[in-house]
This record gives C-alpha cells, sequence and structure tokens, in this order.
C-alpha cells in the first residue's frame, strides 16, 4: 500500500475555533516544546544534592568565624583587665619606694634638728622587707599567701591639718604633717588570701611613735593578684654594679635583719618587684594542677621560677618592675647610692 502524503487538520488548543495543521511526525514545535519548557523550571534533584551541602557549609564557616572573633575579643579584654591590674599595683610599690625615707623639714611644719641630732640622724628605716609574711612585719602573725613577701616604707607627711597633698599613703589618702619630731608614716604591702577566696594584694597605713605604731585595718588594693615576689638591690661601696638578695623571713615573731651583705636598710637602693597575677578560667584546666611561671630574670639578679599548686583552672600573668629610692633618710649622712649625694 502507497503511503499518503496528505496533511492531517487538527483543531486548535484553548478553544479557539479553526483548524490547525501538522505536516509531518519529524517537526519539533507545538506541545513538545512546551512540555520541555515546563520541565526546565526550578532546580534538579542533582542540583539540590550539591547545593545543600555547598550552603551548609558556607554557614558552618560564618558561625566559626564569629565564634572565633567573640573568643579573640573575650582574651583581649581579659588581658586588657589583667594589665590594667599590674600597671595600677606596680605604680603603688613604685611611687612608695620612691617615697620612702622622706622627711619633712619645712619649719613652718615641724622642728629641725642640727645634723646629727636627735632625728636628723637615720634612727628609723626608711625600707624593710620580709619573705613569707603577710599582716605587719614587727611580728609577721602569718605566712604570706604562696609564700609572698612583704613590703614596709616609713616617711614624713607634709602640709599641716589636712596636709597638702604632697604625700600620699598607700591607700591614697594624705599622709600630714604633725610637727612632732617624730612624724613616721607607715605603708605595709603584702598578699593575703580573703573571706571570699580570691587573694589580693593588701595595704595597711598608719602612723608610728617611737615605738607604737596604730595601723589601720588592711583593705584590698588590687584584688586577683595571686603572689608577690621581691628582691633588694644595693650597690657595693655605695657605687659599684647593684646587686640583687632575696629578702630574709622573719623568725620569731621579730623584724627580719638586712640580706647580708647589704649593710643595712638604708644601704638598699632599688627594690624588683614580680607580681603574678589571675586572668580567665582555663578551658579543661585541672584546679589541682601544678603550674610553674618564671618570676625574676638575668635583669634582676638571674632567673628564678616559682611552683605554684592548685592554680590549674586559670591563666597567670606575670608582671616585672623595678622601683629605685629617692631619699637617703637622714640628714648628714647622706647615701653613696643616692644620685643627688654624688
Amino acid at each position: 500500500m502507497a503511503r499518503s502524503s496528505a496533511s492531517v487538520r487538527w483543531p486548535l488548543r484553548g478553544g479557539r475555533g479553526g483548524w490547525g495543521r501538522r505536516e509531518g511526525c519529524g517537526r519539533r514545535g507545538g506541545w513538545g516544546d512546551a512540555r520541555r519548557k515546563r520541565r526546565m523550571d526550578g532546580f534538579t534533584l542533582l542540583e539540590w544534592v550539591l547545593a545543600m551541602p555547598l550552603g551548609l557549609l558556607i554557614v558552618m564557616a560564618a558561625i566559626a568565624i564569629y565564634l572565633a572573633g567573640i573568643r579573640l575579643w573575650r582574651v583581649q579584654a581579659e588581658r586588657y583587665d589583667v594589665t590594667e591590674r599590674a600597671i595600677f599595683a606596680l605604680t603603688q610599690l613604685t611611687r612608695a619606694v620612691g617615697m620612702a625615707g622622706y622627711r619633712n623639714w619645712d619649719p613652718m611644719e615641724g622642728a629641725i634638728w642640727p645634723p646629727g641630732q636627735g632625728a636628723a640622724t637615720r634612727d628609723w628605716p626608711s625600707l624593710r622587707a620580709s619573705a613569707e609574711c603577710a599582716g605587719t612585719l614587727d611580728t609577721c602573725p602569718r605566712r604570706g599567701w604562696r609564700g609572698s613577701s612583704l613590703l614596709e616604707v616609713q616617711f614624713h607627711g607634709a602640709g599641716l591639718s589636712e596636709g597638702n597633698g604632697a604625700v600620699h599613703n598607700c591607700a591614697g589618702l594624705r599622709a600630714k604633717a604633725s610637727g612632732r619630731l617624730d612624724d613616721r608614716h607607715l605603708s605595709v604591702f603584702y598578699v593575703d588570701k580573703g573571706e571570699d577566696g580570691m587573694p589580693s594584694l593588701y595595704c595597711r597605713y598608719g602612723e608610728r611613735q617611737t615605738k607604737t605604731v596604730d595601723l589601720h585595718p588592711a583593705q584590698v588594693l588590687v584584688s586577683g593578684v595571686e603572689a608577690m615576689y621581691l628582691r633588694l638591690g644595693y650597690r657595693a661601696e655605695g657605687t659599684g654594679h647593684m646587686r640583687w638578695a632575696a629578702p630574709i623571713k622573719s623568725l620569731y615573731r621579730k623584724p627580719p635583719y638586712p640580706p647580708l651583705g647589704v649593710g643595712g636598710w638604708e644601704n638598699v637602693a632599688a627594690v624588683a618587684f614580680s607580681l603574678v597575677l589571675r586572668g580567665a578560667p582555663r578551658s579543661g584546666g585541672k584546679p589541682r594542677a601544678v603550674q610553674v611561671v618564671e618570676v625574676f630574670d638575668e635583669a634582676s639578679g638571674g632567673r628564678e621560677s616559682k611552683r605554684l599548686g592548685n592554680a590549674g583552672d586559670v591563666h597567670l600573668h606575670v608582671f616585672n618592675a623595678v622601683a629605685y629610692r629617692r631619699n637617703d633618710g637622714g640628714v648628714g649622712e647622706e647615701a653613696q647610692w643616692l644620685a643627688s649625694s654624688w
């Protein structure tokens, strides 16, 4: 049978009248193209399989960057807080060492003795220190936290009545001049553990009259100070190379003696401080673990490290400073190490 070549007429879609013509089965167009276009709209399953993991990775990376920024901010904030506390503590300590031995010779505020007589002689130590001590230096009633040292400085006040503000004690209060021959003020620094369990740098201040002293109750100067260690600097024959010695521990509730070789408290020309401050808690740290920290280096007489037990759950930061004395503590007996007397 011969194949017919006549065209077939089909009714048009959409309800419109008339007839359409479709010639041959091999020509494309009409319904086939419309169906293919509808299939191309949206995502295929393969595209979804590839896009979901990639999107999840992008979200996870953004979250990781955000959390890293938060952790970095916390570390910087913690270091800033520790540094601020250390700067304040070292500023107070160096100021106290510089004020040690100051004597008020203003005739309007007190009597002036001729050199070598009465209060004009070096009859009281301007600066004293003890190892492993807290409270007071005269009796040392308890051991300093972590074996911390104690520093005591004595000085005169300035300004009658309420003081003129030129001299302050460790609490930041004005040290006034009383006009008496023995017009000494006292500032004591040590580290102890408070009732809340937080070790801190404490301050005690008062007035000393001959052999009696009126000390006020201790108050926190800087919180979070784990330990304070000292070294005393002195010069051989007054002008030689600076040598360093650790303070001696007081025994039998008596004031300590100067270290061997120093030659007396007034020969101490400088004090090296090492403060160990608490930082942020350590993630995963064990509270009973031991930390070893270096408290002194070669610049202050050689390296020295301390083992601090039960400190594994916090970060520890060490800060060092050297304070130099400016007053020799006497008239007519100028210390050779004092720059103004060279």
